[in-house]
């Protein structure tokens, strides 16, 4: 849905959008690696009843998580003129390309965070809290947004695009928010 929205404004945002993809994808592996490592590491740590250690090791993934993805953003940053010549496209598609892939690379560190809270709440057995932090979230927040932006208003498909992605900033604060009142610190293997 949210392809579609952004497709309201050209087929050359499609193209753009495709080639942004394509290398969001081979950098999206690390943060996802990242909080896959964070459900196991937590998670084993609750079972054996560590609650002090696994708030402090979960506190070390996320910043690690995030640090790595701002290194990660920075070399996107630096690879996103060159990535589209790549394609057999013209000049206006590859501008755009670049611009979605930078947005995307700016996003990287808020996704580190938001994909590690999103799994630290999971190894704790919050499993309604992450389908409404994940999947309700983006039909009733992101989707509604890029729906009304990109209908109702004049704004530049990258401006719609950098939008939606701050939408996820919500996303933050409530993890943030979650994770630090410690609601996921608990034993489900007993």
């Amino acid at each position: 849905m949210l392809a579609q929205c952004y497709s309201v404004r050209g087929l050359n945002v499609i193209a753009a959008q495709n080639i942004s993809n394509t290398i969001s994808n081979v950098f999206n592996i690390v943060f996802i690696a990242l909080g896959d490592s964070v459900a196991i590491v937590v998670g084993q740590l609750l079972g054996a009843g560590k609650m002090d250690e696994a708030r402090d090791t979960d506190n070390k993934l996320i910043t690690f998580s995030v640090l790595c993805c701002m290194g990660i953003a920075l070399f996107m940053t630096m690879l996103a003129p060159f990535f589209p010549m790549l394609y057999n496209t013209g000049d206006d598609v590859r501008a755009l390309a670049t611009r979605f892939i930078i947005v995307t690379a700016l996003c990287m560190p808020q996704n580190a965070f938001l994909h590690a809270s999103y799994f630290t709440l999971r190894s704790g057995g919050k499993t309604v809290i992450t389908f409404l932090f994940d999947s309700v979230f983006i039909w009733c927040v992101s989707v509604s947004v890029a729906f009304v932006l990109s209908r109702f208003t004049a704004l530049p498909v990258i401006a719609v695009y950098a939008i939606v992605q701050a939408c996820d900033l919500i996303k933050c604060v409530i993890g943030f928010v979650l994770v630090k009142k410690g609601v996921w610190l608990q034993n489900i293997v007993e």
